[in-house]
């Protein structure tokens, strides 16, 4: 009886011990966001993109999608699947969803599971994120072409912040006090204008201490932009603070240009080390109305040189993203260009609060003299 009771407790601490074990390797969820387009025929595309803890091997990606709407309720698995291990701060997942849309209606996507990466001040527990997408039932739709990396993670204790979204879409709004699935408060001080332009004070990044259990997990922040259509995007990620002293991301300088279709785009980028490694940057692509489009651009990795022809293209803003590493740490930049018709450019984003204002910079390129603002992803 005896050894009877001795096979039962260890065999009740071998599960235990199991359980404790998956939970551990289960604390590995970084941010998310799943943005969705809708092609003429009702063929959904989602792309998803989220982040995990660095050397995480369980769930390290979206397992199942769930999406309904008007005749549809049912749960998908992605078509493909990549990772990115380039920046030492965490594991990139990119899939691809994809189903068929029964007619015209807002649908609703939604994933999650459990848990959060653990040391995060204000988030523990569950994660997940949910996006909608409006389709007509005749015409194609990507309502917010929105990339998470756009986003500047890195916070440098002290100095004031700033940087935009860079979401295209119609009549875009945003929500910064929207809670993603986990998180319990937001980020201290943080907020989005108008223009999608995030802010945090040199007081408030002062104050984001680092998390010993992971790093770059220092504090979470999350919001949703909405579209004029009903079409929305939820999006969550985590601050990483760091002193100067510490080995710092590089950083693009992000452009915005107003140009006339049929224009040729010349631009350098401006790519820069604080701590001056040796720095490669390799173009992504280029999203605008419709999503992805292609060709006629083409980037020199030796000079930061972008060309881009727009002859063809519609009018409407158009997002070209680059990736900077400096060998173990990424930044990702973009240049948007307006192009519009003819007459007076669009208006640029109205002016940051944060205290460094942008500046001008006069290109001499074709009939019309582009305006670009630079912006500068730290302040």
């Amino acid at each position: 009886m005896k050894s009877k009771q001795i096979k039962i407790a260890l065999l009740a601490g071998c599960i235990a011990s199991a359980m404790a074990s998956n939970l551990a390797q289960a604390s590995h969820f970084r941010g998310a966001a799943i943005v969705p387009q809708v092609d003429s025929t009702g063929m959904l595309t989602i792309d998803a993109k989220t982040f995990w803890r660095f050397n995480s091997t369980l769930s390290n990606r979206v397992d199942l999608l769930n999406i309904s709407g008007p005749g549809l309720n049912t749960v998908i698995n992605n078509d493909s699947r990549t990772t990115d291990t380039s920046d030492v701060r965490r594991l990139e997942s990119n899939q691809v969803f994809s189903t068929q849309l029964p007619g015209a209606g807002l649908y609703t996507l939604s994933w999650g599971s459990g848990s959060w990466v653990s040391g995060v001040p204000n988030a523990d527990g569950s994660y997940g994120t949910t996006s909608t997408i409006f389709w007509d039932g005749q015409s194609a739709n990507a309502p917010i072409i929105f990339d998470l990396e756009n986003i500047q993670q890195e916070v440098v204790r002290g100095v004031a912040y700033s940087d935009n979204l860079d979401a295209v879409g119609n009549g875009l709004t945003y929500d910064d006090t929207h809670l993603s699935i986990g998180m319990f408060s937001q980020a201290n001080g943080y907020s989005i204008d108008a223009s999608g332009q995030i802010n945090m004070s040199s007081a408030t990044t002062s104050g984001i201490l680092d998390n010993a259990s992971n790093i770059g997990a220092d504090r979470a922040f999350s919001g949703e932009i909405n579209a004029a259509d009903g079409s929305s995007i939820e999006f969550v990620w985590l601050f990483d603070a760091v002193s100067t002293a510490s080995n710092n991301a590089p950083s693009i300088t992000d452009l915005v240009i107003n140009a006339l279709v049929g224009d040729v785009i010349d631009e350098t980028l401006v790519v820069t080390d604080p701590d001056g490694d040796p720095i490669t940057v390799s173009f992504n692509s280029i999203f605008g109305p419709g999503g992805i489009i292609p060709g006629n651009s083409t980037f020199d990795p030796s000079t930061w040189n972008f060309m881009w022809d727009t002859t063809g293209f519609g009018v409407g803003s158009y997002v070209a993203t680059f990736n900077a590493s400096d060998g173990s740490l990424t930044d990702q930049g973009t240049i948007r260009i307006n192009l519009t018709t003819g007459g007076n450019p669009p208006p640029p984003p109205p002016p940051n609060p944060a205290p460094a204002p942008a500046s001008a910079l006069l290109l001499g390129i074709g009939l019309l003299g582009l305006v670009g603002l630079r912006r500068k992803k730290r302040q």
